[in-house]
């Protein structure tokens, strides 16, 4: 401590009693100030805190996270406006950013370098304040700067963070995002209000036993409330995108509607009925998923044959699937027939459609698959209409991996 603050060592200790207490109550005790109004008895008016000039400094720490040294510094002037200085540094943390105050502890704050390495400091932080994502890997460095004011007792302002080398891995949920990089502008604190085109992107990922690729996500929040204006990432080849997703903690489940572009049939032969062992084309359509505490559950869906482009397929080998219930004439007068139902030929398709309903339609099938084509050789002379239809649990058909949070929706 400086030899000039030294001198009123008992007078300053007193000093820095107020503050301290000032930093610890004075929200709750302004705000029960504030609703009994100036016909409260002298206690319960507002506090006009004394002249304070002085340092105070000291250290903390959470279980498992390491130690801060924090340091405060307040300067009054002789207009009775107080000048607060605060900094606090410690292994993958650092703060700068300060106040200006009058008597009641009201004015504006501002953080001018925040540094937080995310890796040191979520585990600490989620085992006390977030226990929905307790043993989350979580990893990035997030810099943060802003301002704003105290009024009448109720902080607000503006907050900006930026986020780089972000890295998402829950082991419980069965999911792992890489390469997260990101910046939140928080335009009212007070409200948790941002504007839309905050921007979220990561390089790749995985989630169960399905990978996807680089993506991209805009959003906005208000309140408890995060709307999702439009999400794209890399999937099964292709790409998916979604928009106008809400999702809030008073929402137990979070519905969209995915839109599929260009995905490759071979990278979904696992969700399909197993009809085909080698598949080369791309679909587009839609598909239907929910999101809640069991995972994520797909729902309702069709895809097609992307329009003029054709499929080349192996079916998978089964002999008779198509010719058991021909005469032998009929069969005679097709010789591919066989060489396509035992996968010794490719299928040139130009219709190839996969509809997904595992609650079932209205003649109970949970998933129904059409294809139409012929051998690649047209020597072989063996045109094909197949439609295979699925009753039952489609869970029982796919394995999507053991977490179980990937999985069909809808009534068994």
């Amino acid at each position: 401590m400086p030899a000039a603050t030294r001198s009123g060592t008992g007078l300053l200790r007193w000093r820095l009693i107020w503050l301290h207490a000032l930093v610890a109550a004075g929200t709750s005790i302004g705000c029960a100030q504030r609703e009994v109004g100036e016909s409260a008895p002298a206690l319960l008016r507002p506090w006009v805190l004394p002249p304070i000039d002085g340092e105070l400094a000291g250290s903390f720490s959470l279980p498992d996270s390491p130690a801060i040294e924090w340091r405060i510094q307040v300067q009054t002037s002789a207009s009775q406006e107080r000048r607060v200085s605060i900094s606090a540094d410690g292994r993958g943390f650092r703060l700068r950013g300060g106040a200006v105050l009058d008597a009641h502890g009201d004015g504006r704050w501002f953080l001018t370098d925040v540094e937080v390495d995310a890796a040191e400091w979520f585990g600490p932080i989620a085992a006390r304040e977030l226990p929905d994502v307790r043993g989350v890997d979580c990893r990035g460095r997030i810099a943060m700067q802003g301002e704003g004011t105290r009024i009448n007792g109720v902080w607000d302002g503006r907050l900006e963070s930026v986020l780089r080398d972000g890295r998402w891995e829950d082991p419980a949920r069965k999911l792992l995002i890489e390469g997260i990089a990101g910046r939140l502008a928080i335009e009212s604190l007070h409200a948790r209000r941002t504007r839309g085109g905050q921007e979220f992107t990561w390089t790749g990922g995985r989630f169960d036993l399905v990978p996807f690729g680089a993506g991209r996500m805009e959003l906005a929040l208000d309140g408890d409330e995060v709307r999702v204006d439009t999400a794209r990432v890399s999937l099964f080849g292709g790409e998916l995108q979604a928009s106008s997703v809400v999702w809030s903690k008073a929402k137990a489940r979070l519905s969209a509607v995915a839109h599929l572009q260009g995905v490759e049939i071979q990278q979904l032969l696992f969700l399909l009925p197993p009809v085909l062992s080698a598949a080369k084309g791309r679909l587009d359509g839609n598909l239907a998923l929910e999101q809640g505490s069991a995972g994520v559950q797909i729902g309702i869906g069709r895809l097609q044959l992307r329009q003029g482009e054709v499929a080349e397929l192996r079916l998978a080998p089964s002999p008779g699937l198509l010719s058991a219930r021909l005469p032998a004439q009929v069969r005679a007068h097709y010789p591919g027939l066989e060489q396509l139902e035992t996968g010794g030929v490719p299928l040139v398709a130009d219709v190839v459609e996969v509809m997904l309903n595992p609650a079932g339609d209205a003649e109970g099938r949970t998933a129904v698959v059409r294809i139409e084509g012929g051998p690649v050789d047209p020597s072989l002379k063996a045109p094909v209409v197949l439609q295979v239809n699925v009753r039952g649990p489609l869970d029982s058909l796919v394995k999507f991996g053991t977490s179980k949070q990937l999985g069909f929706g809808g009534a068994r």
